[in-house]
């Protein structure tokens, strides 16, 4: 499990109580949007990656996401790979990223199998890379789980956190 930064939240005689810094968990379909340069979800986007780095909450993925997150969607209709997209790719990863990846464990792969089967008894359908996803969010205790896939929203008591489109009061102008 990754170390949770802590912040000064009040006093209690002369003891300060910590207050845990915000989790936010991204699935690949918020990288691949980035990758993609969706110009409707990239303002949300490059907002929340400059809060993360100035450290305003801690984002974290599965390192699953990097085998997800491959190639863009453009790359792949013309089957032809450009390194420039590579480059950005390999930012989201590399430091000074503010990513934070997750390594898979068995802990995870066994929530994930609960949650699969849990899909079932339900009537829902559940893929094993999302299904890693939500278990690894969950096993983290992550504040909020972000995605483009709608079909995930329902899983949010499974979780124990909102799970939603990124999000912020603050997004960036086009082009700035």
């Amino acid at each position: 499990m990754l170390p949770t930064r802590w912040r000064p939240r009040r006093r209690s005689g002369d003891c300060v109580m910590p207050d845990p810094q915000r989790r936010i968990y991204w699935d690949a379909s918020v990288f691949l949007s980035y990758i993609n340069g969706y110009a409707d979800r990239a303002p949300t986007i490059e907002t929340l990656l400059d809060e993360a780095q100035r450290g305003d909450f801690e984002l974290l993925t599965s390192a699953l996401s990097t085998v997800e997150v491959s190639f863009a969607a453009a790359e792949q209709q013309r089957q032809r790979l450009s390194p420039d997209v590579e480059a950005k790719i390999d930012q989201l990863w590399l430091p000074p990223s503010p990513v934070k990846l997750v390594e898979f464990y068995a802990l995870i792969g066994e929530g994930a199998k609960a949650l699969m089967r849990a899909a079932i008894t339900r009537g829902w359908s559940l893929k094993p890379m999302d299904a890693i996803h939500l278990s690894t969010a969950r096993r983290l205790g992550v504040s909020e789980f972000h995605t483009y896939d709608q079909g995930l929203q329902k899983y949010r008591q499974d979780v124990g956190c909102p799970i939603r489109e990124p999000f912020t009061t603050r997004p960036r102008l086009p082009g700035t």
